[in-house]
């Protein structure tokens, strides 16, 4: 006696884990540790339902490597210290300063959780010890590392969800902040000369290099003596990788005049700027002369200003500091600075 084969339920399409049912509705359906996983995409479209299928496939497998997921301390650490040809040699550094100050501040009992048990509240909790000595950028510098954490466990099948996606970015406050006049600031670069330490004449010399070509600090820092050519610096853009010159405005040409009767190395592979960072010397005099601080970033500020209150206008302005955006940033960062620049530039306009 033969038997009648029941007609199969859902039939394949030609797109793979894609069925579709007699009723015309698109289902996933996929193979999970041997045993077969399908969820209704609710839908008789096949192009949305071919957008849909890939989130619903991860959903289905789900973390079925679970068993395999570090703590979550291993993770971020794991994740900070992995060599990523995405990311720029600058950007990995940050990770990593950013990974220890996680560390330093989460919870013993959160860290040693399993990466797949860490809910959405032990990071809420982790926020509010972080939030309170950090910076709002730097939180949220934090939080894209921790995000990147649970991307890549995702990927591996280690969880399957990411609990740092319900954590929202902070919007850092605008800071007012306006920079030392021509006299301030060789006040400033006096009182840095005037300790008297064995460093001080580098920490002079790195505030008045930064102040007089708005280089990042990491730009400044790989500078040579063999990058300086032609009345320009030849310098790698930190933020893109690109090749950018800064031409040598007439304060930088006399410190780099200085620097070289005082005798310092000057040869083509010799550093121009002598010490890491002159952040200490900075801060020390800012509160010596009763100013407002200035952080090292806010040297190139300081170059930027010069430069508009001399007339340099912004798509030029941005070439220097190596913005691809025309200006924009300058004149958001900068402009408030210079009251008397948009006046000077209305001048110019014939109606």
């Amino acid at each position: 006696m033969k038997t009648t084969r029941k007609p199969t339920r859902l039939k394949r399409s030609k797109l793979e884990n894609l069925f579709r049912h007699a009723n015309g509705v698109y289902y996933a359906r996929i193979k999970v540790n041997h045993k077969s996983k399908e969820r209704s995409l609710h839908t008789t479209d096949y192009n949305l339902a071919a957008s849909l299928l890939p989130e619903t496939l991860r959903d289905l497998r789900g973390a079925s490597e679970e068993h395999q997921a570090g703590t979550l301390a291993h993770s971020i650490q794991a994740e900070a210290d992995r060599d990523d040809p995405d990311l720029k040699p600058t950007t990995q550094h940050y990770y990593r300063q950013l990974a220890t100050s996680i560390l330093k501040s989460l919870p013993p009992h959160v860290a040693a959780k399993k990466l797949p048990q860490v809910t959405v509240g032990d990071l809420r909790a982790w926020r509010d010890i972080y939030a309170a000595q950090a910076s709002k950028t730097r939180h949220n510098g934090a939080l894209a590392l921790l995000r990147r954490v649970w991307n890549r466990a995702i990927e591996r099948r280690e969880a399957a969800s990411n609990p740092a996606d319900a954590l929202k970015r902070l919007k850092p406050d605008e800071r007012h902040w306006y920079p030392p006049n021509k006299e301030k600031f060789a006040e400033l670069v006096e009182s840095i000369l005037s300790q008297g330490k064995s460093h001080s004449k580098a920490a002079a010399m790195a505030v008045e290099l930064l102040a007089y070509t708005g280089m990042r600090i990491s730009e400044a820092q790989a500078v040579t003596w063999g990058d300086i050519r032609d009345g320009h610096i030849v310098r790698r853009i930190a933020k893109n990788d690109a090749i950018g010159k800064i031409p040598l405005i007439p304060a930088a040409l006399d410190l780099l005049e200085r620097m070289k009767t005082s005798g310092v190395p000057s040869e083509p592979a010799d550093p121009v700027m002598l010490m890491k960072s002159p952040r200490i010397a900075l801060e020390g005099a800012c509160e010596r002369l009763g100013i407002d601080h200035l952080r090292v970033h806010d040297l190139r500020h300081i170059f930027a200003t010069r430069c508009l209150e001399s007339g340099v206008d912004f798509p030029t302005l941005a070439g220097w500091l190596g913005h691809k955006d025309g200006g924009i940033l300058a004149a958001k960062v900068c402009g408030h600075l210079v009251p008397d620049h948009s006046s000077t530039q209305a001048r110019k306009v014939l109606a």
